[in-house]
């Protein structure tokens, strides 16, 4: 890697860089490498930091290093003890003995070399985990403050259309939680008897899973709940219309009715792009209402994408990373 030009870094101009990069979630070295490259090098010179100074390591207590780096520093960042290795020795910020098992601290470019004279890796960890604390209360802060504005008291709610928006709230509070994982906000509850039995949000990316929709989550747990695969006599109530995954899954479920916020004319299977609960030859048909605190849903998912769209502008985000559920 070409080693950036550019006025020298002060230690709070140091601090404040990694502080940007503690915020964010599934950072790939690749992604940083393709920006100006002056957050990669920070990084690589972070971690080179937790290394003592003029003492020559094994590759177990290199690699303990890196790992720890990663577990604390770097965890904001997509990649392995030994992929962030190879990459500090390929830049220069370890170097290798000539037999190519032992390692030590290496150089930094000139324009960080003043500040890391006077950083420590333990200064960097305090001033990241202090960043990280502020950030969930600020995320926790705006998540309460939406709740205090959107959900009422509903003792008094009477009526089906009274009851579907009290348990609609919930699905919405749920929807946070996934935005809070940077995940599409979509969020569901399984309701029987008017008692909630179970609560889902979306986190397909942060479980690793294709399948791992609020919907499905909700489910999976209200049938270990039950110890039933049918949900019989069930309601769910979900943020967004479901797909042709999540609509299959409710059929078999035998759902007793579905009710739904916002539309998706992307992958809706309740009637936006195929309508699957009007299939005759279905031996199950969910009674399906939707539209409950749809506005309230759009907003939220439209907050999200502006959201998003604003971090990718500024290099947060991959430029290719998916938007869709």
């Amino acid at each position: 890697m070409k080693t950036i030009e550019t006025g020298a870094l002060s230690v709070e101009g140091w601090l404040q860089r990694m502080e940007h990069l503690a915020l964010r979630h599934g950072v790939h070295l690749s992604t940083l490498q393709q920006k100006d490259g002056r957050d990669l090098e920070v990084l690589f010179a972070s971690a080179m930091l937790a290394f003592p100074e003029d003492k020559l390591l094994g590759e177990q207590a290199a690699n303990t290093i890196l790992r720890r780096f990663l577990e604390t520093a770097g965890v904001m960042v997509a990649t392995d003890h030994v992929e962030l290795r190879r990459w500090m020795v390929d830049t220069g910020f370890l170097q290798r003995s000539d037999y190519g098992t032992d390692y030590h601290r290496g150089t930094v470019p000139a324009w960080l070399a003043d500040a890391a004279k006077a950083l420590d890796i333990d200064r960097i960890v305090d001033t990241l985990v202090r960043a990280r604390t502020a950030d969930v209360t600020e995320r926790e802060t705006r998540r309460q403050a939406w709740l205090a504005s959107q959900i009422e008291v509903t003792e008094d709610a009477t009526g089906e259309a009274g009851v579907d928006e009290t348990f609609m709230r919930l699905a919405l509070d749920q929807a946070h939680n996934a935005w809070a994982l940077s995940e599409v906000p979509v969020g569901a509850v399984i309701v029987k008897d008017k008692q909630v039995l179970a609560t889902g949000f979306n986190q397909p990316i942060g479980n690793t899973d294709p399948t791992a929709h609020a919907e499905i989550r909700a489910m999976r747990a209200a049938a270990e709940l039950l110890g039933n695969y049918r949900l019989t006599d069930c309601d769910l109530y979900v943020t967004l219309e479901p797909c042709a995954m999540c609509a299959g899954a409710v059929q078999h479920a035998r759902i007793r009715r579905l009710i739904y916020a916002a539309p998706d004319p992307k992958t809706g299977a309740c009637g936006s792009v195929v309508d699957l609960f009007a299939e005759p030859k279905l031996n199950h048909h969910t009674v399906v209402r939707a539209g409950v605190l749809a506005d309230e849903s759009r907003r939220l998912l439209s907050g999200f994408f502006v959201a998003r769209r604003e971090l990718k502008r500024q290099g947060s985000l991959p430029a290719e990373d998916d938007d869709s559920e």
